[in-house]
């Protein structure tokens, strides 16, 4: 029976951002910049830092860096609006936010009082310095949410992550598309 629902930020929630810089950054420095991405999600790096080593490695300016990044942060409002219906339908289930990112981010896509009206818990990787795929960031989670993983459903845009919460005992929904998403989701909690 399912009694969480856990969805990852970005390419979910919100456009994702790091397919952006990838596609403007030279071909020679992606890895590079996989490397620097990673730092800020374990919160080895500050977003300043984040922001510095992508604009040089990119050879572009801080800002421009920022303004890509807003660019990509876009909201999915129908989801986010899938989250309060379902808060409402189904008072029991837990939602919880897990996102692989670095510091300043979420806080900068949602007020702190939409944290709290969306979420039971809330599980960054840089301030746990865990991250999606590992098992670990997936049982965080659940344990925040104080539910088993086997009773978690993780909703994330990344095969590797929803495998991941398949290692940690979870379902997972591959989310391609919010009508399908949301389908998927719906036959879950009809179990």
């Amino acid at each position: 029976m399912i009694r969480a629902i856990i969805f990852d930020c970005f390419g979910v929630l919100y456009g994702g951002s790091i397919e952006v810089l990838m596609a403007s950054s030279p071909p020679d420095r992606r890895a590079e910049l996989e490397d620097i991405n990673k730092q800020s999600d374990y919160g080895y790096i500050s977003r300043q830092e984040f922001i510095t080593e992508v604009a040089r490695l990119s050879e572009q300016t801080p800002a421009q860096i920022n303004a890509l990044l807003e660019q990509a942060h876009v909201r999915n409002s129908e989801l986010i609006a899938m989250i309060h219906a379902l808060r409402q339908r189904h008072p029991a289930i837990k939602v919880g936010l897990l996102s692989n990112v670095g510091s300043d981010t979420i806080e900068r896509l949602f007020t702190p009082n939409e944290l709290r009206e969306l979420f039971d818990a809330v599980v960054l990787s840089y301030a746990e310095h865990v991250a999606k795929p590992s098992r670990e960031a997936f049982e965080l989670a659940a344990d925040r949410l104080g539910v088993l993983p086997s009773q978690c459903v993780m909703i994330d845009d990344r095969l590797d992550n929803c495998s991941g919460a398949e290692a940690a005992g979870m379902r997972a929904i591959l989310h391609t598309a919010n009508s399908r998403t949301m389908a998927e989701l719906e036959e879950l909690l009809g179990e």
